[in-house]
């Protein structure tokens, strides 16, 4: 049996040290001021845990691990767990999101089966559940593809966006297999953008009510800071 635990988030390491790939937003989100993701945590604030600021507006701190376990190379079980507390500074109003993933694949030559159950976090306010997280992998059951597309949604009270990863970036030819960063939409709508190659960032359309910067806040947390299991 081989077990490894990732010691980095996966994200950050997709073009080196090398210049940062720019996802691709609508031209309304890209042309909003960018909103920056600031961790303290260890490894250069890519290890498990440590403290997060959203441009002043937001805080918090997290705690997260992802691990795989390997059977002869062939059946692959993954889990990936996160706790996430989020503050406004406005008002102090906190959420807490508690996440976690996991499955398990059969993977024979260039062949998958099965995979990943979605990736949820449950988010609560003092105690009561006011939302929800989830992503799923849009992979089929078998696939030959090795672009991890995810789509699912985030939920905070009342308010609601789709979310999906996205893989296309600036200047590249094709698509890459890692998330450049995640697109927020209502409808066919884009409303924000998380970038999270590179510094981590997060653009929203101006003006938006602030039950939607809520909800877009602790979206950019669960999709930017979790380590979610790889297929």
């Amino acid at each position: 049996m081989k077990k490894s635990i990732y010691a980095l988030a996966l994200s950050s390491a997709l073009f080196g040290c090398g210049s940062t790939v720019n996802m691709t937003t609508s031209d309304a989100v890209a042309a909003q001021p960018k909103l920056l993701l600031k961790t303290d945590g260890s490894f250069w604030g890519f290890g498990p845990e440590g403290n997060f600021d959203i441009a002043g507006l937001y805080q918090g701190k997290y705690s997260r691990s992802a691990s795989t376990t390997s059977w002869f190379s062939t059946v692959n079980t993954k889990k990936g767990d996160m706790v996430a507390e989020v503050t406004r500074n406005d008002n102090g109003e906190t959420w807490t999101l508690v996440c976690r993933g996991g499955g398990t694949s059969v993977d024979l030559g260039s062949f998958s089966f099965g995979g990943n159950d979605p990736y949820t976090c449950q988010i609560s306010e003092a105690g009561k559940s006011v939302g929800e997280y989830q992503m799923a992998s849009k992979s089929e059951a078998i696939s030959l593809s090795t672009t991890r597309k995810e789509t699912g949604f985030i939920r905070l009270n009342n308010t609601q966006f789709n979310v999906e990863s996205i893989h296309d970036g600036e200047g590249l030819l094709m698509s890459v297999d890692n998330p450049l960063g995640y697109s927020f939409k209502r409808g066919s709508v884009e409303v924000a953008a998380a970038q999270v190659n590179g510094a981590i960032t997060l653009q929203t359309l101006a003006n938006l009510p602030q039950a939607d910067m809520d909800a877009l806040a602790l979206g950019t947390v669960a999709s930017a800071l979790s380590w979610r299991p790889q297929e």
